[in-house]
Parts: structure tokens; C-alpha cells; sequence
């Protein structure tokens, strides 16, 4: 089994979440119009992006041999 199939996907699926919130956060600060509301709400696409980025977090120790006490 090779080294970076699972750990590779892993690595990605943490950035993509990391990627995720910085994304969400930068689309918040936006200056905005008065009543201009947005039309993607960043609030739930930034705590999946951290649910995310937590789960791969969790794998990659996993993959790394820590377990629970």
C-alpha cells in the first residue's frame, strides 16, 4: 500500500478546509453596499471548511499512530 494515498488525500482534504475559512473570512470583511445582503452566506461554509479541516486533523494524527487514552 502506498505512503501517499491515504495521507496525500488526508493532507489535501486539511488544506481544502483551511482554505475553506480563510475564504469565508476575507468574503465577510468585504466592504459592502447598505442593504446589499450576500448572496452565499459565509457563516456555514466557514464551520464546514473547520469541521473539515478538525476531521482531517483527527486522520492525520490517526495515520500517525496517536491514539486515544
Amino acid at each position: 500500500m502506498p505512503f501517499c494515498s491515504e495521507t496525500c488525500l488526508t493532507l489535501i482534504m486539511f488544506a481544502a478546509g483551511i482554505l475553506l475559512v480563510a475564504w469565508a473570512a476575507l468574503r465577510e470583511r468585504r466592504w459592502m453596499k447598505a442593504m446589499d445582503a450576500p448572496l452565499l452566506p459565509t457563516t456555514p461554509i466557514m464551520f464546514a471548511g473547520a469541521v473539515l479541516a478538525l476531521l482531517a486533523l483527527v486522520h492525520l494524527l490517526t495515520l500517525a499512530g496517536a491514539a486515544a487514552p
